[in-house]
């Protein structure tokens, strides 16, 4: 397996990667320009611009209304054929009105079913969390004797319970115990 940071920081002008968003759309991206910061993309058939930052391989996208995070997960080189098959399939949509799209050639679609495939077989490492403290009014711990832990709430006891332990802010909620059934309710 790669390494995550040295393969983002490989990623130039003209490449092709994939990236996915927790739903697991998949997107194939074209690099179409590369800073010290900043990978600025495209996706190859939807033209949806991406960004992504170059350390982390991360991007938070806009789409249709709702904020949605994609990240980088594979930077695997394509086969020329498959390349040249995808980027054919990226210039002719591009040159053409959204209206008009041309049908895609029988390359195009051996190219992105191919994609489909090679793209999760080739995976980089997932980005690393980083690890923060989540503001609930209070430092780390409550000032006083263990008896000031009594006048928290279930939820400002299990906020700081989670950030003693360092677990990501992304994490929490799924931790978070669930309410009891109707079962253990009942008796």
């Amino acid at each position: 397996m790669l390494n995550r940071e040295s393969a983002l920081e490989g990623i130039a002008v003209g490449d092709i990667f994939h990236a996915t968003t927790p739903n697991n759309a998949s997107l194939i991206c074209l690099a179409l320009k590369v800073t010290g910061t900043t990978i600025f993309s495209q996706t190859i058939g939807s033209f949806y611009e991406i960004d992504f930052d170059r350390r982390t391989g991360v991007a938070e996208r806009d789409f249709h209304g709702e904020s949605v995070r994609c990240v980088v997960d594979s930077v695997a080189c394509l086969p020329a054929h498959v390349r040249k098959a995808l980027m054919e399939l990226y210039r002719e949509r591009s040159d053409s009105p959204r209206k008009e799209q041309p049908k895609m050639s029988k390359a195009q679609w051996q190219a992105l079913a191919f994609a489909a495939r090679y793209f999760p077989a080739n995976i980089l490492p997932p980005p690393a969390e980083a690890w923060e403290a989540m503001g609930i009014d209070f430092s780390r711990a409550p000032k006083g004797d263990p008896d000031d832990f009594e006048s928290l709430t279930r939820d400002q006891a299990f906020k700081l319970i989670l950030i003693n332990f360092l677990i990501p802010r992304n994490q929490w909620r799924e931790l978070e115990p669930s309410p009891p059934s109707a079962a253990a309710r009942c008796g």
